[in-house]
């Protein structure tokens, strides 16, 4: 699977059977609510500041993306990755991943007047992206049966908004600009088989 599309790793929504294993970087931002708040305060009166609770910026602001998409999407896991990260080792324990830029993130996390165009762009290119990613589901379910191993499949968004599909089912990979290119794909090996 491709680490790099167009030069940056924009969006990459992926079906998920099974955790992909352990990730060590899963990092789950917290959810600051008033309860936390609560928590944190009864503390300062039991053990003062020794016991004071601070989150990194990346954190919060890691925090604040998770929150806002898992409210959008429970079906989805929230991760970030960098260009030389390995995409295929990311997975999470809901149907899906969100994978997003360090970039990315610093713009949905942004209350800042003058990126409220492009952070509304890139969550609508993510809402696409969730339909296809459901779509897309289920024409791979269409097409495999319980003798056919579908280990990963997915779209990746580029920055321009362009959609590319991948699969890897039976241990081969699939991937093409069109689903149901893939799926013709798929299809045809599946029947010279």
């Amino acid at each position: 699977m491709a680490n790099n599309v167009n030069g940056n790793i924009n969006s990459l929504l992926r079906g998920i059977d099974k955790p992909q294993g352990n990730v060590a970087s899963k990092i789950r931002g917290p959810s600051l609510k008033a309860s936390d708040d609560k928590k944190v305060s009864s503390l300062d009166a039991k053990f003062g500041d020794s016991a004071k609770v601070e989150f990194s910026p990346e954190v919060e602001m890691y925090g604040k993306v998770v929150d806002l998409l898992q409210k959008k999407y429970d079906n989805a896991d929230v991760f970030v990755a960098g260009p030389q990260d390995d995409l295929s080792q990311i997975g999470g324990d809901l149907e899906y991943s969100i994978i997003l830029s360090e970039d990315e993130l610093k713009l949905l996390s942004s209350e800042d007047p003058k990126d409220k165009k492009e952070k509304d762009k890139l969550l609508s290119q993510i809402d696409d992206a969730m339909n296809t990613i459901t779509d897309f589901s289920k024409k791979i379910s269409e097409n495999t049966n319980e003798e056919d191993s579908v280990s990963n499949y997915g779209i990746r968004l580029s920055k321009d908004g362009k959609i590319d599909f991948f699969a890897e089912v039976n241990g081969k990979s699939y991937a093409d600009t069109s689903m149901d290119a893939l799926v013709k794909s798929l299809v045809s090996d599946k029947t010279a088989n």
